[in-house]
């Protein structure tokens, strides 16, 4: 079987990576497309996968976003046509279903917060993959159609946090100091649809308290040109911005404490044990909220809990790496299984 990974953000590498492998050990021909930005495709050339490049950044605004999806599907489908793909698989990919129904091709989603427009997903892809903390209720709520949602087992970060070494070398390839207190930080995306200015507010007192702290070492990973100086802006005068791509989880275990405004990193350090904040300010998701409940992620919805709940010292615990194979074996079999219905036809 013909299975094709359209990898959309750098993040989806991670993801994907662990399911190729276990794809092609079964058998199948596994090809990538990758879109152009948030070094997608430095991932995946890190990871040593072949794939062709479709579309970069889109336009600002709804209209930008809308108009780059339909350009990216439609140069999808003609890429895609040439090697007569069996199944297309994603992870919130917005042009994948498009370009999979032009192409007749059954498509598989998967992604973990539930507060995106679910209508392209409802209407495109075969089946929606959903984590199992995102219960029956919340799917109802956030419009997910329900003969198409199939929940999954723990975390999606769990795929890929196990089941492999993590690189030592992280920590003096950075140049971090031995006795430092070693911060990861990521600032919020400001240009994403759910972004809230209040994350901005947070940032800045999250910088102040860096900066007031003692011997703390900052790798600051900024989105956007922009954001570089923030740091030294707020008073620090030891910030790491680094200058090449690093694999994310062993990134994380050379760390004491991450601070993110989003996204994937606070989940891969809850799980592996490092100390964990989100000053997240879009609208709350159920994977955030349980791992609140679960005392492995802390919530920094304010100021106030920046100063209350924000501590700035050396980790004690050991990393914590999850066994990723049911999991991975879960979803690849969901994968094939679209795959052989197709074939069936």
């Amino acid at each position: 079987m013909k299975i094709w990974f359209d990898a959309d953000n750098g993040p989806h590498v991670l993801i994907m990576r662990p399911l190729a492998d276990a794809l092609a050990a079964r058998g199948h021909d596994v090809f990538f497309t990758a879109r152009d930005r948030t070094n997608t495709c430095e991932l995946l050339d890190l990871y040593g996968f072949e794939y062709l490049r479709v579309g970069g950044l889109y336009g600002n605004g709804m209209l930008g976003k809308i108009g780059g999806t339909l350009r990216r599907a439609w140069a999808l489908a003609g890429t895609a046509r040439r090697r007569r793909p069996d199944v297309s698989f994603g992870h919130g990919s917005r042009a994948l279903p498009i370009a999979s129904r032009l192409l007749r091709v059954p498509s598989l989603t998967m992604y973990d917060y539930e507060w995106v427009d679910p209508r392209i997903f409802n209407w495109g892809c075969k089946k929606i993959l959903l984590p199992e903390a995102i219960g029956e209720e919340r799917r109802r709520e956030a419009g997910i159609s329900a003969p198409k949602a199939v929940a999954f087992p723990g975390y999606k970060e769990i795929l890929y946090l196990g089941g492999k070494e993590l690189d030592t070398s992280v920590a003096q390839s950075l140049g971090l100091r031995e006795g430092s207190t070693h911060v990861l930080l990521r600032p919020p995306a400001t240009t994403a649809h759910y972004h809230n200015a209040e994350s901005e507010v947070l940032l800045a007192a999250i910088l102040k308290k860096l900066a007031a702290a003692d011997d703390v070492q900052l790798v600051f990973l900024p989105r956007t040109e922009d954001q570089h100086g923030l740091p030294t802006a707020a008073g620090m005068d030891n910030v790491i911005i680094p200058d090449r791509v690093y694999d994310g989880p062993s990134l994380i275990a050379a760390m004491d404490l991450v601070i993110s405004g989003g996204g994937t990193m606070t989940r891969e350090a809850a799980i592996m044990g490092v100390p964990s904040f989100s000053f997240f300010r879009g609208r709350s998701g159920m994977v955030d909220e349980d791992l609140a409940e679960r005392k492995k992620l802390v919530l920094l919805d304010s100021v106030e809990a920046v100063a209350d709940r924000l501590t700035v010292e050396r980790r004690t615990g050991r990393i914590l790496l999850p066994d990723p194979a049911s999991l991975v074996e879960f979803i690849a079999d969901q994968i094939a299984a679209a795959s052989r219905s197709q074939r069936a036809k």
